[in-house]
């Protein structure tokens, strides 16, 4: 009889070390979700911050357009008393 509850034991014994193999990988499978879920909102995250960036050089780049176009700076000049030089102030470098 002894040999048979040994069996049983050892029987026993198995399961749990089986359950208990399965309950781990369950843990890690949750732990492997749980960190692509936060993956995933740091992903999306960062493509908002992208879009915002980019609509922001864009609005960047169409100012410095205005800001440097030639009537701008011809108005400017006017402005400040600024006229084109006379060809005696011109010098051409070879």
């Amino acid at each position: 009889m002894s040999s048979a509850k040994a069996r049983a034991r050892r029987s026993r014994f198995f399961e749990t070390i089986a359950a208990l193999g399965l309950l781990a990988a369950c843990f890690a499978m949750l732990l492997v979700r749980l960190e692509v879920l936060r993956e995933g909102y740091e992903l999306s995250t960062v493509k908002n911050e992208l879009g915002n960036l980019k609509q922001r050089n864009h609005a960047l780049k169409l100012e410095i357009a205005k800001l440097s176009s030639r009537e701008r700076l011809r108005a400017l000049a006017t402005k400040y008393g600024m006229t084109a030089p006379v060809p005696a102030q011109t010098v051409v470098v070879p």
